[in-house]
């Protein structure tokens, strides 16, 4: 009889156990796709010809140029000129899902909700004019022509970063560190003109009309670094920024719901905008305290994976630089703390750790 009791006791600890282990690592995951996005490569091809961002160097450019080059004059790309103050590696592509409906493309009107922060970059008024310039410069200028001449080229783009992202292990990596479900599909957009890559959390502020997804831009320039050149064709094979981009950019995706669940603490945190000249020049470049942190800690996480990967030592992971500059010191709380057998079921059991460990090292200040 006592067999049999301590036989029934210790299969109900199993099963609660097991029950307690289920939801970290058998919650659904969202799909994540490779494409090559028309609005983004249609507002990268604007910002080549009107010379308002920096664009990597490649035989594609030459095509752009040569479907394009009479359009140098149009409205769209004067418009361009006029906002090249605004326009970046990053915005307002950032914005590019905006046009949809391929081929017969049309323009969502934008509200400035779920934007991160970067309806603070310029009037949203005036990027959706900008936007509707943009559309009919597709129009005139046999942008969908073009899109589909390039088709087998952006096909081959896909295949190779593909075959990348399973050769390297990205996403079966970052979904074991982080432990948490993606609940919103991801669109790995590659973009051959653009010099800086992106993610944006949210899809509802852009394009009401779609689907809510994550949206990630993987740009060649900073894959291939300074490895190209204006005879080179581009490609997407896998590069040892392979891993920094995905890794970092796609960390946003998991951290993104977590920062919202814990925006109260993340806010008591703020002070240090005003303590640390640094901390508010770039939150203020970054849309917000929230989005500037959340930078940090996606790229802590990511020198962490690289770390365990091999591919960083440990000074390397744990060093800072002028824009994540507090990447390092994450770096070396979570490669601390959180161990794959580390108490925490995922991330965000331990995000409560970290943003306390972080402000005992930065505590604040009396105003003078």
């Amino acid at each position: 009889m006592r067999f049999f009791q301590f036989a029934a006791r210790f299969l109900l600890c199993f099963l609660l156990c097991f029950l307690a282990w289920l939801p970290s690592r058998a919650q659904p995951t969202a799909a994540v796709r490779v494409l090559v996005h028309p609005g983004t490569e249609l507002l990268q091809i604007i910002h080549l010809l009107s010379d308002t961002a920096q664009v990597a160097e490649s035989t594609y450019n030459a095509e752009v140029v040569r479907h394009f080059a009479p359009y140098r004059r149009h409205p769209a790309v004067l418009a361009a000129r006029r906002l090249s103050r605004a326009i970046s590696c990053d915005y307002p592509v950032r914005l590019s899902w905006a046009f949809y409906d391929f081929p017969d493309l049309k323009l969502a009107t934008m509200r400035p909700e779920h934007l991160d922060g970067y309806e603070q970059e310029m009037p949203l008024a005036e990027v959706q004019a900008y936007f509707r310039q943009c559309l009919q410069f597709a129009r005139d200028t046999r942008f969908v022509e073009f899109y589909h001449a390039h088709a087998p080229q952006y096909g081959s783009w896909v295949q190779e970063f593909e075959a990348g992202l399973k050769q390297q292990k990205l996403l079966e990596t970052i979904d074991r560190f982080y432990r948490l479900p993606r609940h919103r599909p991801v669109a790995l957009t590659l973009g051959v003109l653009n010099c800086g890559s992106y993610a944006m959390s949210d899809l509802r502020g852009i394009n009401p009309a779609l689907p809510n997804q994550h949206t990630v831009l993987v740009s060649y320039r900073q894959l291939v670094l300074s490895q190209d050149a204006p005879a080179k064709a581009p490609r997407f094979r896998p590069t040892a920024q392979t891993a920094q981009l995905v890794w970092h950019e796609l960390g946003h995706t998991y951290l993104a719901p977590v920062f919202a669940r814990h925006q109260p603490e993340i806010n008591r945190l703020a002070y240090l905008v005003r303590q640390d000249p640094r901390a508010k020049q770039w939150a203020a470049a970054r849309g917000g305290w929230s989005n500037f942190l959340n930078e940090n800690v996606a790229q802590a996480v990511t020198n962490v994976l690289k770390l365990r990967a091999g591919t960083l030592t440990q000074a390397e992971a744990l060093a800072s630089d002028d824009f994540y500059i507090y990447s390092g010191e994450l770096a070396a709380l979570i490669e601390h703390h959180y161990k794959p057998a580390a108490r925490y079921k995922n991330f965000e059991a331990y995000f409560p750790v970290l943003l306390r460990a972080f402000a005992k090292n930065h505590p604040a200040t009396a105003a003078k």
